[in-house]
């Protein structure tokens, strides 16, 4: 009976850390949108108490079977998806280079544990922006377009990741003042007043899609005269290029990407992750760990 007992615990001990950890340790946006052919970046922030932690991205329909794609400390070595751990922010970026209709499918960006492993999921669908990294001064202001295809105009807002959000019309974020403008198919984020601890990773959402701005928060005397006061990102060069689409769904641990692919359309399925799986996955991942 010692022995038995013994066997119960080994197995239901990861599912115990997971409920202590909580699915707060790893956050990202939900969902997002990118054109065929060209290329994203993806943050997952993540609770400091795993900042030595080995973080990773892996692909298939549920986490307990996906596939490793790379690492934070590139082991992997693949050659259009690179993981990048920023300790001093606790931030991953997965960047995702020339995506391809072949990459639909489900991805996680998960952290690397000696009991559990903690994922939190990102999407692609019917919201894009056509550039993610934007710049400006400290006192300026910067200004992002949103692109979406949704029958209805509801849900508009602009978060920062991990932080707090302001609805349409807008409003003050970190002490920068928001301006949210809805107009056929375009969402208008206007942020001025910028601080240099406005610099982050923020989204713009609509109804349940969302899409990462990254914004960079410069003094006039550490910028070049190339970098403008008012940098906006620019409309696509074509209606009719073809997009990646992503659907996102969560339970109350795990989070999970779906990709397809298609022309105008959006995915209509939904990937739900069940709790129990974490078991299998834990033992057959410790091979990992550091």
């Amino acid at each position: 009976s010692v022995l038995c007992l013994s066997c119960i615990l080994h197995i239901i001990s990861p599912l115990i850390d997971l409920i202590a950890l909580g699915a707060q340790d790893v956050q990202t946006v939900s969902q997002v949108s990118v054109q065929e052919r060209r290329s994203i970046v993806i943050p997952c922030w993540y609770n400091r108490a795993y900042v030595n932690n080995v973080k990773y991205l892996s692909f298939g329909d549920h986490w307990t079977f996906s596939k490793y794609i790379e690492f934070s400390d590139g082991r992997e070595k693949h050659e259009t998806v690179s993981v990048s751990d920023n300790k001093s922010t606790s931030i991953v970026s997965i960047n995702m280079r020339n995506i391809q209709q072949s990459q639909s499918g489900t991805y996680w960006c998960a952290i690397d544990g000696p009991r559990a492993h903690i994922q939190n999921g990102f999407s692609i669908a019917g919201l894009y922006v056509q550039d993610q990294m934007l710049a400006g001064f400290e006192g300026g202001s910067v200004t992002v377009a949103c692109y979406y295809h949704l029958p209805r105009k509801t849900g508009i807002k602009w978060c920062k990741l991990a932080g707090n959000c302001v609805l349409e019309p807008g409003g003050l974020l970190d002490g920068a003042s928001v301006e949210l403008r809805n107009s056929n198919g375009v969402v208008s984020v206007s942020v001025s007043r910028l601080k240099k601890e406005n610099t982050g990773w923020y989204w713009c959402s609509v109804r349940e899609l969302q899409m990462p701005v990254h914004i960079t928060v410069s003094t006039r005397e550490e910028t070049s005269a190339r970098t403008p006061e008012t940098t906006s990102s620019q409309p696509p060069v074509s209606a009719r290029d073809a997009k990646l689409d992503i659907v996102f769904s969560s339970d109350c641990r795990y989070q999970s990407l779906s990709i397809c692919f298609s022309l105008f359309g959006s995915c209509e399925n939904a990937i739900v992750e069940l709790f129990l799986c974490s078991s299998r996955k834990w033992e057959h991942k410790n091979k990992y760990l550091m």
